[in-house]
């Protein structure tokens, strides 16, 4: 469920963006220089770290650990501008999900009145996060052009050909819901059945290297690094690394 403060604010980054664009529009619109992408790829989130102070989802803890998770999968779509050769922009609407995998340290959790201790310093967690992010992106794209004379660097252009290289930012939100199921280890199984959700800041830099598939067609992938202002109940802030692959259509 997306909650409104979310909404509100990819609307507000709609709305900086398209104030923008209209000042330029009689100058820099063009055809051709609007573009839909769908993207796939997988979400790493990094490993979190928690104090013994945790209170979170329904769990505490007594002491220090790191929290682990399991590969996911992220969709998305984006609405793009061509501004020049060198620099465009970006709204992206996005879904992730990825499971935990498990707790690591010596800690004991608790949750209900019951209690669980790591054995060999690992305690497996069930549950998964989903999280909702909305972005908005300026990106540059260098161009190889004019290197031919250059020794060495020539053959960067000659061997990239019909590829573009991509290096940008933004900012946007991420509103994300984490459901913790069960902790257990080889004594038992502790029942938690917690939750925690919020909508926070999001910021992503990004890497990538598009190719020309035809007149209307380009194909890329791109990586990002991605960090969420989601530290709360004892736990950091979430980072995560996500690799995509992209068909965008030129319209």
């Amino acid at each position: 469920m997306v909650r409104k403060s979310g909404v509100g604010f990819l609307l507000s980054l709609v709305f900086v963006l398209s104030t923008c664009s209209s000042a330029f529009s009689q100058t820099l619109f063009k055809q051709d220089n609007a573009y839909a992408s769908l993207n796939v790829g997988l979400t790493f989130l990094n490993d979190i770290d928690a104090g013994a102070d945790l209170n979170y989802a329904g769990v505490t803890a007594n002491a220090a650990g790191e929290y682990q998770f399991e590969t996911g999968t992220s969709v998305s779509a984006t609405y793009g501008y061509i501004l020049s050769s060198l620099v465009r922009t970006e709204l992206e609407l996005g879904y992730t999900e990825m499971d935990h995998d498990k707790a690591v340290g010596t800690l004991t959790l608790t949750s209900g009145g019951n209690t669980l201790a790591s054995v060999g310093g690992e305690v497996n967690v069930d549950g998964e996060v989903e999280t909702l992010y909305g972005l908005a992106s300026v990106i540059f794209t260098p161009s190889t052009s004019g290197l031919e004379g250059i020794p060495f660097l020539g053959l960067l252009n000659d061997l990239l050909g019909n590829f573009t290289p991509l290096v940008g930012g933004g900012i946007g939100f991420a509103d994300w819901e984490d459901k913790i199921k069960s902790a257990s280890t080889s004594a038992g199984t502790l029942i938690i059945n917690g939750e925690e959700s919020d909508t926070d800041f999001l910021a992503a830099v990004l890497a990538g290297l598009e190719y020309n598939v035809g007149q209307d067609l380009t194909a890329k992938v791109t990586y990002r690094h991605i960090w969420v202002d989601s530290g709360k109940g004892g736990v950091d802030d979430a980072e995560a690394d996500n690799v995509s692959a992209s068909l965008a259509y030129l319209f």
